[in-house]
């Protein structure tokens, strides 16, 4: 008897160009159901950061997906939900997205985290998705002298005394984490960053366990106003488990919160454009775009946006 198999296709997140961008692998489940324990082994065969298994085969529902690294399922996370996006709206698996008449399309996607609508955008051939957010700013911040047992090329640095004292730490969601810390001022630091454990940090009451990573930063040039949206460029690398990310959605997103309500204008709205991934030859493009409340003292929406490219396709044999 023939094995059982699955369509899949790979792209490449944050990028107009394959080969480039974070890699993910997305995988067309049909009527036959798939185990977490099938899935977590398809994942981990993969091994890419995130895999994400698709179902769409009832045109009365919304595509649902669930998303696997290879070592544990995930409830949310950017980068899947905006290349599974570009494979729906580009119909690779025989899928008609729902115009709204403005050059855009719409569809809702089920996570474990709840419904997030994407857009596609078929000028800029953008997917944006408007993600789940429970910002919470931790009251603790991480010492420098944390980061530093983290990355041993920076005991080489005669800069080091001058990084300020410690870092403030940003869940996006419970279980998502990032310390955030602002290298602007220290362009050879923060080349020097490579990939490393992630670090300790201290966590409120409620708020562990979660994944944490660190989230360097630096901003090219001052913020702008573009008509009635302050705009930010920066470059940013995400360490985290011993691992470069390429591109992170869930990070770019804490840090462009972060940064807004810090400015905290009534109504504010906010754009933040990040360049990461040129150190580890994968160039990524991320766009976040933030709307605070009426008060400017919390988030209304969370934009996560980008492009992503067709890398492989084919059919993958199922775990037995």
């Amino acid at each position: 008897m023939s094995r059982k198999s699955a369509p899949f296709v790979t792209v490449d997140v944050f990028t107009a160009k394959s080969f480039l961008g974070n890699q993910l692998a997305i995988v067309k489940v049909g009527k036959e159901s798939l185990s977490k324990e099938q899935k977590q082994k398809i994942a981990r065969e993969f091994n890419f950061s995130e895999t994400v298994f698709l179902y769409d085969d009832d045109p009365s529902q919304s595509p649902r997906v669930d998303i696997f690294t290879p070592v544990n399922e995930m409830d949310f996370a950017g980068h899947p939900v905006i290349g599974a996006g570009h494979v729906l709206f580009r119909n690779m698996l025989q899928q008609s997205p729902v115009s709204t008449g403005d050059g855009q399309a719409t569809r809702t996607l089920i996570t474990k985290a709840g419904p997030v609508i994407i857009r596609y955008d078929r000028e800029s051939q953008v997917v944006s998705a408007e993600i789940p957010h429970d910002i919470h700013t931790h009251s603790k911040f991480t010492p420098a002298e944390t980061l530093l047992v983290t990355q041993s090329s920076f005991q080489k640095g005669s800069n080091t005394g001058h990084l300020q004292t410690g870092y403030p730490v940003v869940s996006i969601v419970k279980g998502v984490t990032y310390v955030l810390a602002d290298f602007t001022n220290f362009p050879d630091l923060f080349a020097s960053v490579s990939a490393s454990a992630s670090p300790t940090v201290d966590l409120d009451d409620g708020w562990s366990p979660s994944f944490t990573g660190t989230m360097y930063y630096r901003r090219l040039g001052a913020p702008r106003m573009e008509q009635d949206t302050v705009v930010q460029d920066l470059r940013v690398r995400m360490i985290a488990i011993n691992l470069e990310d390429p591109a992170c959605g869930s990070g770019s997103a804490a840090l462009a919160a972060f940064l807004a309500l810090r400015d905290g204008k009534e109504n504010g709205k906010y754009r933040f454009n990040f360049d990461q991934g040129s150190e580890i030859g994968r160039q990524s493009y991320i766009i976040v775009e933030v709307l605070l409340n009426e008060r400017g003292d919390g988030v209304s929406t969370i934009l996560l946006a980008g492009e992503a490219a067709l890398v492989t396709n084919g059919w993958i044999c199922l775990p037995e």
